[in-house]
Order: C-alpha cells, then structure tokens, then sequence
C-alpha cells in the first residue's frame, strides 16, 4: 500500500504525460482466456453481488473483478474494461496489478526460509546490509528483521516521497535496484522512536526493501527466487508474475487514474514504483489470488500454524488500524466483530484487496480494479464504496 500522494506530486504527474514519450511496459490488453470451473450462477447471493458490480461499474471505475466464497461456494464476477482505448473487457482471469498483496506472499516465502532454518527475524538489518548503505536510514540499524515484517521499525516510508516521485515521472520505465531506492529514505525523519520489544507500528515500503536487501545476502541467491519458488510455482499459480523480475504477459490491465480530478480517468500504467523489491510487482488475477489465500489460511500448505500465528501477532498502527508480522488487518470500522486479515493494494494505477475472515467460516473477499486509489479524488471514495458493499453483503 503506497502513502498518500500530495497534490504537488499529482501535478508532476500531470506533467509527465504531457512529456513524457516513453513506451509503456503495459502493451495493448489482449482478452484472456478462462481455464476455470464456474458455479456462480448456483450461487443464492448471485443478483447481489451482480447488482453491486454494476452498480460501481456506472459510478466510473474502469475495471472490476471480484471472487467471494462463503459455505455457499465461490461467486466470480467481472465488468469493465482492462484496456478502454482498446474495448478489451476485464475477466475474471484478467492480470492486473496487486500492489501491496505482493508484501504477504513476500512475507510468506520468508516464513519458509525461517522454518527451513536460513533465516533469524532477530537477526539486525546491520548484521547483514553494510552500514554505510544504512547508515543514513534512521533506525534501520537498531531494527531487526522481524520489525521489518511487522512495520515496526519507524523506518521512513519511499513511497510518497517527492523526490522519488519525481525520479519516477523523469524515469518511467526504470528498474530500480535496491541500493538506488534505499537512498530516498537517506537523512529523512524516522516515523517511529525505535522501541523494542515494538509496541505500535508505522507502515513503511522500506521495511520491505530492506528486508529483500538482507534475505538477498543471507541466502547468497536473488528473493525473486525464493518467491518463484516458494509461492509462485508451488502453488501453481500460472498467472501470477513477479515483475520486474519476469516479463508481463499481453493479457495485463491497463491501470488509471483521475489525474486532473475531473471525472475524466488517464491511463497511468507506465509509471513504475519500484516493481520487484517486495513491497510491490506482483501481477496476477483473482483465482490465483483465491489459490494463495486458500493455501496460506486455510489448507496451511505453505507455512506451519506456530508461523501463521505469529504472522497473526498484531500491533496497533497510527494509520491502518492493525499490523502483523508480514499482515495487515483492515475492515475494523466496517465489521468490528468479524475482522477481516489480509493484505490491501494501493499503487498508482491499480487497487485490490485480499482478505479472509476466521471468524465467519473463513469467509474470503478477493477484488482487483484497475484504477489507483491513492490521491484524492471522487472515484477513491467509489473504491471504498464498493469494497465495503461486497464485504457486508458477503458477511450477512
């Protein structure tokens, strides 16, 4: 999840589009194909969850896919356009950006290596990243690998930060190495007074790029690796990419925004945020984002329960609510008795939610739009909207 843009950083992107001639790395949306058994027309809340997608569809998002299942099975639905200029649809097997969902498998194929033995989360960041790489991040050599995973650090957040904002618009396209990216959190304030054992938390990107920085240097073999391996290709997730690390395929959503908060949506899907160190670059659809929320809660095939549980171990965060060791639990105001644990996406151009709800018979909620959610505009609120409509309809 990217922190909020502020309007100067809006105008630069404005800018941006006027100048900027670079080739998207998003070609032109093809239509994909569905390779999946769909009951959703079985489904008794099936006219709801219809309703409500063509409801949200005719308030301005572009694109929308969702996947619900409660004890009645699963609802898949879709509506929209992946690719507007092109009239492409958005299927439920569309690819589309994921964002921040990207932190829980990250966060997943860590916990492998920890079980495997590879990795200490008490370990310190400065046992591993040379400190006068990290020297200038504050707290970053005090903090442990586990309050990287657990947003704990204090460690100032990347994302937002007007400057690399403004190295993505003069770069669109730019695959960022780590040691580039850590430099925009040199000399900034820390968010948190570092605190151990921590007791609340402060969502930071950076957490997440140090953390791939260290795993890198602890196994001796790229994180994309451990990814691919551990989640990816384990589970079989056949349209699930690590980009920057693995070419997009053709099928891809466009993604959007309402630069000039006008009503009239631009296609932003050039603008690069630092795809493949952790905290984002993870592209897929929503069955396979329905294949590793099964795995990881429910079927526990990827970690023990002793590791789901302490990725479960939550800490209150100024901002979002609640933060785990890897997790975040939203949907707190919405359904305080049935909280939803997960992970949100927020990116430039693309939003999406993944979440189960343990105390609703492990009740799911996966959804991908192609339209960014980060600064404010009408269409955000249409967002939340939406997401909270499927969620309560899905719980009652």
């Amino acid at each position: 999840m990217l922190n909020k843009i502020s309007r100067l950083v809006l105008l630069m992107l404005v800018l941006s589009l006027v100048v900027s001639c670079k080739k998207s790395i998003v070609g032109v949306s093809e239509s994909c194909n569905a390779d999946y058994a769909d009951s959703s027309y079985k489904h008794p809340k099936r006219l709801i969850y219809q309703a409500i997608l063509e409801k949200y569809k005719k308030k301005g998002l572009p694109g929308i896919a969702v996947l619900l299942e409660d004890e009645d099975g699963v609802w898949i639905g879709s509506i929209g356009k992946a690719d507007i200029k092109a009239g492409v649809d958005f299927k439920p097997c569309t690819i589309s950006k994921v964002a921040s969902i990207t932190k829980m498998m990250f966060a997943t194929a860590v916990f492998q290596l920890v079980e495997q033995g590879r990795v200490n989360l008490d370990d310190k960041v400065s046992k591993w990243i040379d400190k006068d790489i990290i020297k200038p991040v504050k707290n970053a050599e005090l903090s442990t690998l586990r309050d990287l995973l657990q947003h704990s650090s204090g460690i100032y957040d990347i994302i937002g930060d007007g400057d690399f904002y403004l190295a993505v618009l003069n770069n669109p396209n730019k695959k960022w190495s780590a040691e580039e990216l850590i430099k925009f959190a040199y000399n900034k304030p820390a968010s948190l007074v570092y605190e151990s054992p921590a007791l609340r938390g402060s969502y930071s990107n950076t957490n997440t790029l140090l953390l791939t920085m260290c795993i890198e240097k602890i196994t001796g073999e790229p994180h994309a690796k451990w990814m691919n391996e551990l989640v990816i290709q384990k589970l079989g997730l056949s349209h699930t990419i690590y980009h920057s690390h693995d070419k997009l395929p053709s099928s891809v959503a466009q993604g959007y925004y309402d630069l000039y908060n006008n009503g009239s949506i631009v296609n932003v899907s050039n603008l690069i945020t630092g795809n493949g160190h952790g905290y984002n670059g993870i592209y897929s659809n929503v069955l396979d984002l329905h294949k590793f929320m099964k795995a990881l809660f429910i079927d526990k095939s990827l970690i023990s329960q002793t590791s789901l549980d302490m990725m479960q171990t939550f800490i209150a965060d100024d901002e979002s609510g609640n933060l785990g060791v890897g997790l975040l639990q939203q949907y707190k105001k919405i359904v305080p008795n049935d909280m939803g644990i997960g992970h949100s996406g927020r990116e430039l151009g693309y939003s999406g939610d993944a979440h189960y709800f343990p105390s609703r018979n492990n009740r799911i909620f996966i959804n991908l739009v192609n339209y960014g959610t980060n600064g404010d505009t009408p269409l955000r609120q249409v967002f939340y909207d939406m997401r909270d409509e499927f969620v309560i309809a899905l719980l009652q």
